[in-house]
Protein backbone atom coordinates (compact mmCIF):
# COMPACT_ATOMS: atom_id res chain seq x y z
CA UNK A 1 0.00 0.00 0.00
CA UNK A 2 1.28 3.42 -0.56
CA UNK A 3 1.56 5.65 2.38
CA UNK A 4 -0.14 8.96 0.58
CA UNK A 5 -2.53 7.23 -1.64
CA UNK A 6 -3.48 4.22 -0.19
CA UNK A 7 -3.49 2.26 -3.36
CA UNK A 8 -1.50 -0.93 -4.01
CA UNK A 9 2.22 0.33 -5.27
CA UNK A 10 2.62 -0.55 -9.07
CA UNK A 11 4.83 1.81 -9.71
CA UNK A 12 8.05 -0.16 -8.54
CA UNK A 13 9.13 3.15 -5.54
CA UNK A 14 10.63 1.33 -2.60
CA UNK A 15 8.89 2.43 0.40
CA UNK A 16 10.45 0.01 2.51
CA UNK A 17 14.50 0.77 2.00
CA UNK A 18 13.39 4.83 1.19
CA UNK A 19 15.08 4.64 -2.32
CA UNK A 20 13.72 5.89 -4.54
CA UNK A 21 13.72 4.14 -8.72
CA UNK A 22 11.41 4.64 -11.81
CA UNK A 23 13.36 1.78 -13.40
CA UNK A 24 10.24 -0.30 -13.13
CA UNK A 25 7.59 2.50 -13.89
CA UNK A 26 7.18 1.92 -17.43
CA UNK A 27 4.66 4.77 -19.24
CA UNK A 28 4.89 6.61 -15.90
CA UNK A 29 8.27 8.17 -15.77
CA UNK A 30 8.32 11.15 -18.24
CA UNK A 31 5.34 12.88 -15.15
CA UNK A 32 8.14 12.07 -11.84
CA UNK A 33 10.89 13.28 -14.14
CA UNK A 34 9.19 16.37 -14.71
CA UNK A 35 7.65 16.94 -12.04
CA UNK A 36 11.44 16.94 -10.15
CA UNK A 37 13.15 19.30 -12.98
CA UNK A 38 9.82 21.46 -12.59
CA UNK A 39 10.14 21.29 -8.97
CA UNK A 40 13.82 21.82 -8.49
CA UNK A 41 13.16 25.00 -10.60
CA UNK A 42 10.55 26.64 -8.84
CA UNK A 43 12.01 25.94 -5.53
CA UNK A 44 15.19 27.05 -6.02
CA UNK A 45 14.27 30.84 -4.67
CA UNK A 46 11.67 29.61 -2.38
CA UNK A 47 13.47 30.91 1.11
CA UNK A 48 11.45 28.37 3.16
CA UNK A 49 13.20 25.05 3.10
CA UNK A 50 11.38 22.72 0.68
CA UNK A 51 11.41 19.29 -0.45
CA UNK A 52 9.02 17.50 -2.65
CA UNK A 53 8.13 13.96 -1.88
CA UNK A 54 6.11 10.90 -3.35
CA UNK A 55 3.19 8.47 -2.02
CA UNK A 56 5.94 6.68 0.28
CA UNK A 57 7.51 9.89 1.36
CA UNK A 58 10.73 9.16 -0.21
CA UNK A 59 12.18 12.75 -0.96
CA UNK A 60 12.37 13.17 -4.90
CA UNK A 61 13.75 17.13 -4.89
CA UNK A 62 14.53 19.76 -2.42
CA UNK A 63 15.98 23.20 -2.92
CA UNK A 64 18.87 25.20 -1.50
CA UNK A 65 17.30 26.13 2.29
CA UNK A 66 16.57 22.07 2.44
CA UNK A 67 19.87 20.77 1.57
CA UNK A 68 21.96 23.72 3.51
CA UNK A 69 20.21 23.23 6.37
CA UNK A 70 20.34 18.97 5.92
CA UNK A 71 24.28 20.06 6.08
CA UNK A 72 24.26 22.45 8.55
CA UNK A 73 23.24 19.48 11.09
CA UNK A 74 24.84 17.12 9.77
CA UNK A 75 21.84 14.80 8.57
CA UNK A 76 22.25 15.27 4.87
CA UNK A 77 22.25 11.62 3.83
CA UNK A 78 18.36 11.53 6.51
CA UNK A 79 17.33 14.27 4.21
CA UNK A 80 18.63 14.53 1.14
CA UNK A 81 17.14 13.00 -1.91
CA UNK A 82 15.97 9.41 -1.63
CA UNK A 83 15.91 9.20 1.89
CA UNK A 84 12.43 8.68 3.37
CA UNK A 85 11.10 11.77 5.71
CA UNK A 86 8.83 9.24 7.78
CA UNK A 87 11.71 7.17 8.68
CA UNK A 88 13.73 10.34 9.75
CA UNK A 89 10.38 11.95 11.85
CA UNK A 90 10.44 7.88 13.39
CA UNK A 91 14.25 8.15 14.20
CA UNK A 92 15.31 11.10 14.79
CA UNK A 93 16.70 12.28 17.95
CA UNK A 94 16.31 16.06 16.67
CA UNK A 95 12.59 16.73 17.29
CA UNK A 96 11.03 16.18 20.81
CA UNK A 97 8.71 12.79 21.43
CA UNK A 98 5.68 15.59 21.28
CA UNK A 99 6.64 17.12 17.91
CA UNK A 100 7.86 13.59 16.53
CA UNK A 101 4.12 12.63 17.48
CA UNK A 102 2.31 15.21 16.14
CA UNK A 103 3.69 14.98 12.66
CA UNK A 104 3.59 11.53 12.35
CA UNK A 105 -0.26 11.87 13.08
CA UNK A 106 -0.03 14.23 10.69
CA UNK A 107 1.18 12.20 8.11
CA UNK A 108 -1.45 9.11 9.19
CA UNK A 109 -4.64 11.61 8.51
CA UNK A 110 -2.76 12.49 4.73
CA UNK A 111 -1.94 8.47 4.22
CA UNK A 112 -5.68 8.16 4.95
CA UNK A 113 -7.07 11.10 2.48
CA UNK A 114 -8.55 12.42 5.86
CA UNK A 115 -6.77 15.83 5.07
CA UNK A 116 -4.57 17.42 1.89
CA UNK A 117 -3.07 19.59 4.07
CA UNK A 118 -1.30 19.56 7.60
CA UNK A 119 0.82 22.09 9.45
CA UNK A 120 2.50 22.22 12.47
CA UNK A 121 4.26 24.67 15.00
CA UNK A 122 7.25 23.32 17.09
CA UNK A 123 10.71 24.72 18.69
CA UNK A 124 13.73 22.72 18.16
CA UNK A 125 15.47 21.48 20.37
CA UNK A 126 18.97 22.41 18.71
CA UNK A 127 18.61 25.76 18.76
CA UNK A 128 15.46 27.08 20.02
CA UNK A 129 14.20 28.83 17.23
CA UNK A 130 10.13 28.31 16.39
CA UNK A 131 9.54 26.30 13.12
CA UNK A 132 6.42 25.58 11.32
CA UNK A 133 6.32 22.42 8.80
CA UNK A 134 3.15 22.45 6.34
CA UNK A 135 2.54 19.43 3.95
CA UNK A 136 -0.04 20.34 0.78
CA UNK A 137 -0.61 17.19 -1.06
CA UNK A 138 -1.25 17.47 -5.01
CA UNK A 139 -1.90 15.29 -7.94
CA UNK A 140 0.37 14.38 -11.22
CA UNK A 141 -0.52 11.91 -13.77
CA UNK A 142 -2.63 10.44 -11.65
CA UNK A 143 -0.75 9.97 -8.41
CA UNK A 144 -0.31 11.70 -5.61
CA UNK A 145 2.51 13.32 -4.40
CA UNK A 146 3.12 15.99 -1.36
CA UNK A 147 5.25 19.33 -0.79
CA UNK A 148 6.93 19.79 2.52
CA UNK A 149 7.73 23.12 3.72
CA UNK A 150 9.89 24.13 6.68
CA UNK A 151 9.95 27.73 7.56
CA UNK A 152 11.62 29.50 10.15
CA UNK A 153 9.08 31.69 12.41
CA UNK A 154 11.63 33.00 15.12
CA UNK A 155 11.84 36.31 13.79
CA UNK A 156 7.83 36.41 13.68
CA UNK A 157 7.66 35.19 17.10
CA UNK A 158 10.40 37.85 18.74
CA UNK A 159 8.06 40.78 17.05
CA UNK A 160 5.34 39.39 18.51
CA UNK A 161 6.50 39.11 21.97
CA UNK A 162 7.69 42.55 21.49
CA UNK A 163 4.47 43.47 20.44
CA UNK A 164 2.67 42.00 23.35
CA UNK A 165 5.31 43.59 26.04
CA UNK A 166 4.96 46.55 24.05
CA UNK A 167 1.08 46.59 24.48
CA UNK A 168 1.18 45.25 27.70
CA UNK A 169 3.54 48.26 28.82
CA UNK A 170 1.21 50.90 27.62
CA UNK A 171 -1.87 48.96 29.06
CA UNK A 172 0.23 49.61 32.35
CA UNK A 173 1.21 53.18 31.32
CA UNK A 174 -2.77 54.09 30.89
CA UNK A 175 -3.71 52.09 33.64
CA UNK A 176 -0.75 54.18 35.95
CA UNK A 177 -2.53 57.54 34.48
CA UNK A 178 -5.69 56.72 35.40
CA UNK A 179 -4.79 55.96 38.58
CA UNK A 180 -3.12 59.30 39.29
CA UNK A 181 -5.85 61.33 37.85
CA UNK A 182 -8.36 59.26 40.27
CA UNK A 183 -6.14 60.15 42.97
CA UNK A 184 -5.87 64.01 42.33
CA UNK A 185 -9.97 64.06 42.26
CA UNK A 186 -9.63 62.68 45.73
CA UNK A 187 -7.17 65.12 46.86
CA UNK A 188 -9.34 67.82 45.15
CA UNK A 189 -12.44 66.52 46.80
CA UNK A 190 -10.88 66.32 49.87
CA UNK A 191 -9.56 69.52 50.18
CA UNK A 192 -13.37 70.87 48.76
CA UNK A 193 -14.99 69.16 51.68
CA UNK A 194 -12.68 69.74 54.82
CA UNK A 195 -11.78 73.40 53.42
CA UNK A 196 -14.27 75.29 51.22
CA UNK A 197 -16.99 73.58 52.86
CA UNK A 198 -16.14 74.34 56.64
CA UNK A 199 -15.32 77.78 55.67
CA UNK A 200 -18.97 77.64 54.03
CA UNK A 201 -19.86 76.39 57.39
CA UNK A 202 -18.10 79.41 59.36
CA UNK A 203 -19.63 81.94 57.48
CA UNK A 204 -23.55 80.57 57.67
CA UNK A 205 -22.82 80.64 61.71
CA UNK A 206 -21.38 84.09 61.37
CA UNK A 207 -24.92 84.99 59.41
CA UNK A 208 -27.18 83.48 62.00
CA UNK A 209 -24.70 85.68 64.81
CA UNK A 210 -25.44 88.76 62.65
CA UNK A 211 -29.52 87.88 63.08
CA UNK A 212 -29.36 87.51 66.66
CA UNK A 213 -26.89 90.82 66.58
CA UNK A 214 -28.95 92.99 64.75
CA UNK A 215 -32.19 94.54 65.25
CA UNK A 216 -32.78 95.75 61.61
CA UNK A 217 -35.49 93.89 59.14
CA UNK A 218 -33.98 94.64 56.06
CA UNK A 219 -30.33 93.00 57.65
CA UNK A 220 -31.84 90.14 58.93
CA UNK A 221 -33.85 89.11 55.68
CA UNK A 222 -31.24 89.76 53.64
CA UNK A 223 -28.86 87.28 56.72
CA UNK A 224 -31.95 84.84 56.00
CA UNK A 225 -31.36 85.34 52.11
CA UNK A 226 -27.50 84.43 51.84
CA UNK A 227 -27.93 81.78 54.23
CA UNK A 228 -30.21 80.07 52.40
CA UNK A 229 -27.72 80.18 49.37
CA UNK A 230 -25.11 78.77 50.75
CA UNK A 231 -26.80 76.18 51.95
CA UNK A 232 -27.51 75.62 48.50
CA UNK A 233 -23.85 76.13 47.38
CA UNK A 234 -22.77 73.40 50.80
CA UNK A 235 -25.13 70.69 48.31
CA UNK A 236 -23.42 71.88 44.89
CA UNK A 237 -20.26 71.10 47.06
CA UNK A 238 -21.00 68.11 48.65
CA UNK A 239 -22.62 67.07 45.36
CA UNK A 240 -19.47 68.08 43.09
CA UNK A 241 -17.13 66.08 45.80
CA UNK A 242 -19.48 62.84 45.73
CA UNK A 243 -19.07 62.75 42.25
CA UNK A 244 -15.32 63.25 41.75
CA UNK A 245 -14.73 60.96 44.19
CA UNK A 246 -17.65 58.55 45.39
CA UNK A 247 -16.76 57.76 49.26
CA UNK A 248 -18.77 54.43 49.12
CA UNK A 249 -16.51 52.82 46.61
CA UNK A 250 -13.31 53.11 49.28
CA UNK A 251 -15.45 52.37 52.06
CA UNK A 252 -18.04 49.63 50.85
CA UNK A 253 -17.05 48.36 47.30
CA UNK A 254 -18.14 49.34 43.65
CA UNK A 255 -21.30 46.81 44.40
CA UNK A 256 -22.70 48.36 47.22
CA UNK A 257 -21.92 51.84 46.04
CA UNK A 258 -23.47 50.90 42.74
CA UNK A 259 -26.61 49.72 44.83
CA UNK A 260 -26.68 52.97 46.91
CA UNK A 261 -26.63 54.98 43.35
CA UNK A 262 -29.61 53.09 41.55
CA UNK A 263 -31.70 53.35 44.93
CA UNK A 264 -31.27 56.88 45.64
CA UNK A 265 -31.35 57.76 41.49
CA UNK A 266 -34.81 55.70 41.56
CA UNK A 267 -36.15 57.19 44.95
CA UNK A 268 -35.74 60.92 43.69
CA UNK A 269 -36.76 59.82 39.68
CA UNK A 270 -39.57 57.53 39.91
CA UNK A 271 -37.54 55.40 37.62
CA UNK A 272 -38.08 50.94 37.69
CA UNK A 273 -34.16 50.24 38.57
CA UNK A 274 -33.17 46.79 38.84
CA UNK A 275 -29.86 45.75 39.08
CA UNK A 276 -28.35 42.62 38.59
CA UNK A 277 -24.63 41.93 40.02
CA UNK A 278 -22.49 38.99 39.01
CA UNK A 279 -19.87 37.72 41.16
CA UNK A 280 -18.03 39.04 44.43
CA UNK A 281 -16.80 42.53 44.95
CA UNK A 282 -13.36 42.13 46.38
CA UNK A 283 -11.67 45.71 45.43
CA UNK A 284 -11.79 48.78 46.81
CA UNK A 285 -11.37 52.16 45.55
CA UNK A 286 -9.46 51.30 42.42
CA UNK A 287 -9.39 53.47 38.97
CA UNK A 288 -11.42 50.88 37.28
CA UNK A 289 -14.26 50.98 39.87
CA UNK A 290 -14.21 54.49 40.02
CA UNK A 291 -15.01 54.32 36.11
CA UNK A 292 -17.95 51.84 36.46
CA UNK A 293 -19.13 54.03 38.82
CA UNK A 294 -19.14 57.12 36.62
CA UNK A 295 -20.50 55.39 33.72
CA UNK A 296 -23.27 54.04 35.55
CA UNK A 297 -23.80 57.57 36.98
CA UNK A 298 -23.73 59.70 33.37
CA UNK A 299 -26.22 56.85 31.98
CA UNK A 300 -28.52 57.13 34.43
CA UNK A 301 -28.55 60.44 34.44
CA UNK A 302 -28.60 60.70 30.46
CA UNK A 303 -32.07 58.34 30.72
CA UNK A 304 -33.59 60.71 33.29
CA UNK A 305 -32.58 63.73 31.04
CA UNK A 306 -33.40 62.63 27.42
CA UNK A 307 -35.09 59.32 27.09
CA UNK A 308 -38.42 59.59 28.64
CA UNK A 309 -38.33 55.78 30.24
CA UNK A 310 -39.95 54.18 32.81
CA UNK A 311 -37.73 50.96 33.10
CA UNK A 312 -33.88 50.78 33.53
CA UNK A 313 -31.76 47.41 33.33
CA UNK A 314 -28.31 47.85 35.07
CA UNK A 315 -26.20 44.53 34.95
CA UNK A 316 -22.34 44.70 37.04
CA UNK A 317 -20.23 42.06 37.35
CA UNK A 318 -17.04 39.27 35.85
CA UNK A 319 -16.68 36.89 33.45
CA UNK A 320 -13.71 34.83 33.44
CA UNK A 321 -11.13 37.39 31.32
CA UNK A 322 -13.39 40.78 31.98
CA UNK A 323 -15.34 43.01 33.87
CA UNK A 324 -18.44 44.35 31.90
CA UNK A 325 -21.38 46.61 32.83
CA UNK A 326 -25.03 46.66 30.89
CA UNK A 327 -26.85 49.63 31.15
CA UNK A 328 -30.61 49.33 29.17
CA UNK A 329 -33.62 51.68 29.42
CA UNK A 330 -36.90 51.14 27.55
CA UNK A 331 -37.01 54.89 26.54
CA UNK A 332 -37.59 56.48 22.87
CA UNK A 333 -34.06 55.82 22.12
CA UNK A 334 -31.59 58.12 20.41
CA UNK A 335 -32.73 60.04 17.18
CA UNK A 336 -31.35 58.88 13.85
CA UNK A 337 -28.06 60.47 13.29
CA UNK A 338 -28.11 61.72 16.70
CA UNK A 339 -24.40 62.94 17.95
CA UNK A 340 -22.68 63.72 20.79
CA UNK A 341 -26.06 66.75 21.88
CA UNK A 342 -28.18 63.32 22.47
CA UNK A 343 -25.68 61.89 24.50
CA UNK A 344 -24.07 64.91 26.34
CA UNK A 345 -20.19 65.10 26.97
CA UNK A 346 -20.15 62.83 29.64
CA UNK A 347 -20.46 59.16 27.69
CA UNK A 348 -17.42 59.98 25.15
CA UNK A 349 -15.26 61.05 27.99
CA UNK A 350 -16.37 58.00 29.79
CA UNK A 351 -15.37 55.95 26.59
CA UNK A 352 -11.87 57.57 26.47
CA UNK A 353 -11.98 56.49 30.23
CA UNK A 354 -12.54 53.05 29.90
CA UNK A 355 -10.06 52.70 26.62
CA UNK A 356 -7.66 54.17 28.62
CA UNK A 357 -7.77 50.85 31.04
CA UNK A 358 -8.12 48.38 27.91
CA UNK A 359 -11.72 48.39 27.90
CA UNK A 360 -14.35 49.14 25.10
CA UNK A 361 -17.75 50.90 25.32
CA UNK A 362 -20.77 50.03 23.24
CA UNK A 363 -24.35 52.78 22.58
CA UNK A 364 -26.87 51.26 20.75
CA UNK A 365 -30.39 52.20 20.20
CA UNK A 366 -33.07 49.73 18.83
CA UNK A 367 -34.90 50.35 15.99
CA UNK A 368 -38.27 51.72 16.06
CA UNK A 369 -36.84 53.96 18.94
CA UNK A 370 -37.18 51.33 21.71
CA UNK A 371 -34.82 52.03 24.13
CA UNK A 372 -31.06 52.21 24.64
CA UNK A 373 -28.14 49.93 25.72
CA UNK A 374 -24.48 51.16 27.15
CA UNK A 375 -22.51 48.38 27.41
CA UNK A 376 -18.87 48.39 28.81
CA UNK A 377 -16.31 45.85 28.97
CA UNK A 378 -12.55 46.12 31.18
CA UNK A 379 -10.38 43.23 30.85
CA UNK A 380 -9.89 41.37 34.22
CA UNK A 381 -6.06 41.74 34.13
CA UNK A 382 -6.02 45.48 32.92
CA UNK A 383 -8.54 46.46 35.33
CA UNK A 384 -6.17 45.06 38.37
CA UNK A 385 -9.27 43.05 39.79
CA UNK A 386 -10.33 39.94 41.51
CA UNK A 387 -13.61 39.22 40.93
CA UNK A 388 -14.57 35.65 41.74
CA UNK A 389 -17.38 33.61 39.91
CA UNK A 390 -20.08 33.67 42.37
CA UNK A 391 -24.40 33.43 42.58
CA UNK A 392 -26.11 36.48 40.91
CA UNK A 393 -27.84 38.59 43.32
CA UNK A 394 -31.05 40.87 42.64
CA UNK A 395 -31.48 43.68 43.89
CA UNK A 396 -34.74 45.80 43.23
CA UNK A 397 -33.48 49.15 43.31
CA UNK A 398 -36.62 51.12 43.66
CA UNK A 399 -37.59 48.99 46.85
CA UNK A 400 -35.34 50.77 49.00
Amino acid sequence: MSYLSGEPEDAGLSGATGAASISGWSGGAEPIIALRENARSQAGGVLAQLAVVDDWWNILTVNGAWSERALRADRSDQLEIGANLKHYVQQTGDLSAETAAALLEGMRLIETRAQSQFAHSYCSRIDQAHYQVTIDCFEVGGRRYATVARANLTELFDLRARAMQLSSNLMRAQASLVRAQEEERRRVAAALHDTAAQHLVGVNLGLARLREMSQDPAVVALADELSTLLDDFHREIRGVTYVMHPPEIRRRGLHEAVRLLCQGFARRTGLDIALRIYGEDRRRGTAVEAAIFRLVQEALANIQKHAGAKRVQVRLGSRAKSFFIVIHDDGVGLPVGAGQAATGVGLPAMERRIEDLGGRLHLESRKARRGTTVAAMIPRHEAGLDFLPGPMLRQPAGAA
